[in-house]
């Protein structure tokens, strides 16, 4: 705004809009000790003519519009791609030919953040985007830039116990810095486009060679982590249970799945306050408890198995501000306690590439420590307690 007559608030035309896909930004304390503000924004290109992105900014509008935090992610292969867009017309790869600053007329995309901050104090109360691109010569010109409209940070990240225990749990597929296969995901359901798996985590043990099953991983029963105990993060009460749908073929992707049974024999509690879990891809008929029930923290609630969309066994687990598997916006969350025993060195491709060939995972473990409220970041390995 400006003082005294004239225009009083500022204008600025560009080819491209752009909004947050999902409920909000919520910032949450990695394993790494520093603050991470995860999110999309879907980008589109309203004009009859092609843009390019040249640069993109996060600033705080509480502070003259600077610079804030650091921003970078990377693809499914460590290749950076930040401040590109997952157009949706190009293939649903998970790597970089899937993104591009190129954005044809007409045309939309996803655009993904990872916006890291030393400490809580530094995260500002509202985020902007201040976005240039070039264009060709139009009546105003062939660079424009942009400045988004102020979108509130939201409430920290909630704190609850883990869902297993043991040591050798690894963070397969989580947050941040990596878009992998669930931070990839912006599911259009019920008319709305979804960040339904930000922060959602694949759970997969392995013992003390690196190894994820015994023999030939042919049968679920042969992984480490199949039949492992899982418990409630948090109390609550259950409001969704599939319980009866079959052990899936490890090793392979599952066809012919329906909408309804990608996320297996699960649950779905209310936490209160606005927070779901979910707990994913369950035993056949291992689940304790039953629509209505109200659970305590700790109590047990089934095995872990491989039932619906999952090639091995493993525990989907997340938090969402729906009951839903799908129709949410994934949101962050803090343990209580754990003990990060390392991290897996390879990206994500060779990381599942490894496991099905029963390759040990090779780990750095000179970050060794206990932790207490904070996020596993994608390819940690962790005790839970």
């Amino acid at each position: 705004m400006t003082d005294g007559d004239g225009l009083r608030y500022p204008l600025e035309i560009g080819p491209l809009t752009w909004h947050v896909v999902g409920s909000g930004i919520y910032p949450a304390k990695g394993s790494d000790g520093l603050i991470h503000l995860a999110y999309a924004l879907q980008a589109t290109n309203s004009w009859s003519v092609p843009a390019t992105i040249k640069s993109v900014e996060v600033v705080d509008p509480a502070h003259g519009n600077q610079v804030s935090g650091k921003n970078r992610v990377l693809d499914i292969r460590n290749e950076d791609v930040t401040g590109q867009v997952r157009l949706f017309t190009l293939p649903g790869t998970m790597n970089k030919e899937s993104y591009t600053n190129q954005i044809p007329s007409g045309q939309s995309g996803v655009m993904f953040f990872d916006v890291t901050y030393e400490n809580m104090s530094q995260v500002p109360t509202a985020l902007a985007h201040r976005i240039t691109v070039t264009t060709p010569p139009t009546p105003i010109g062939t660079e424009h830039t942009t400045l988004g409209h102020s979108i509130p940070v939201g409430r920290e990240a909630i704190v609850i116990s883990p869902p297993l225990k043991g040591s050798g749990w690894v963070n397969g597929n989580g947050c941040c810095l990596e878009i992998g296969p669930h931070r990839f995901v912006t599911n259009a359901m019920n008319g709305t486009l979804d960040p339904s798996e930000t922060f959602a985590i694949d759970w997969v043990q392995i013992d003390a060679r690196g190894l994820a099953y015994r023999t030939d991983g042919k049968r679920s029963e042969d992984w480490i982590g199949y039949d492992a105990d899982i418990f409630a993060v948090a109390p609550g009460t259950v409001v969704e249970v599939v319980r009866d749908l079959p052990n899936a073929t490890p090793g392979k992707n599952p066809e012919g799945l329906t909408i309804a049974q990608i996320a297996g024999n699960r649950v779905i509690i209310d936490m209160g306050s606005g927070y779901y879990a979910m707990y994913a891809h369950f035993a056949p008929a291992s689940i304790k408890v039953h629509v209505g029930d109200y659970v305590k923290q700790g109590q047990k609630l089934g095995l872990l198995g491989n039932t619906g969309n999952s090639s091995a066994p493993h525990l989907h687990f997340q938090l969402m501000d729906r009951p839903s598997s799908l129709d949410d916006t994934s949101l962050p969350f803090l343990f209580d306690h754990m003990n990060l025993e390392g991290r897996a060195t390879l990206d994500l491709t060779a990381l599942d590439e490894n496991t099905d060939k029963k390759i040990a995972l090779p780990i750095d473990k000179h970050e060794a420590k206990a932790l207490t409220r904070a996020m596993p970041l994608s390819r940690d390995i962790v005790e839970l307690q």
